[in-house]
């Protein structure tokens, strides 16, 4: 394992982003190993920009990853993820996004539109050595909620081999911070989600 090996998820205010650094740093720490968790905020209300920086290693680390440092982007909203890739990924990133778009207010009011997610998904392949580009939406909507979002990104980050953090552990702190049916079936699917 890289010492520090780089998390960074990007979505907006409301996706469940801090409760996903928060599952993944006591995953970590459950393996005897020591995470720091940051916080960034755009606009500081809900919708707004939200990045969480997890740097797990063996010793303390600053908590914001440098610029082409980050291992896997966690991206939960298509745009927010391109924008994290940009300033923090490279060509040894691997990127696990949401293909479901939460248009800001400026898109929904027909100011702007929204990216393609082909378009998106053709930049993020053009920054990162690998993405999965996963259509969340049905998903969530047969377990009927998509507050499970953040525990489904968990169980798709358990699937990827190079990650240093046992499934296990991580399912577990799943059930230690949400305590929710839906929550560990959501993880059960995202792991599925890359096989």
């Amino acid at each position: 394992m890289r010492d520090p090996y780089s998390i960074l998820v990007a979505g907006v205010g409301g996706q469940g982003n801090l409760v996903c650094g928060r599952i993944i740093a006591e995953a970590t720490v459950s393996q005897g190993l020591r995470p720091v968790v940051g916080d960034t905020f755009g606009a500081s209300r809900r919708g707004g920009s939200v990045v969480s920086h997890i740097r797990i290693g063996k010793q303390d680390w600053g908590p914001l990853i440098p610029k082409g440092e980050v291992d896997v982007l966690i991206g939960f909203e298509p745009v927010e993820a391109l924008r994290a890739a940009t300033r923090y990924a490279s060509e040894k990133t691997i990127a696990i996004v949401s293909a479901t778009p939460v248009p800001p207010s400026n898109v929904t009011s027909g100011n702007l539109s929204y990216p393609k997610i082909e378009d998106i998904l053709h930049e993020l392949e053009t920054v990162c050595q690998q993405v999965y580009m996963l259509n969340t939406s049905p998903v969530l909507e047969k377990i009927g909620s998509t507050r499970v979002l953040n525990s489904y990104m968990v169980g798709a980050l358990s699937a990827i081999e190079e990650v240093p953090l046992d499934s296990k552990n991580l399912r577990q702190a799943v059930l230690n911070i949400l305590d929710s049916d839906n929550d560990l079936t959501a993880f059960d699917e995202g792991a599925k989600a890359l096989h």
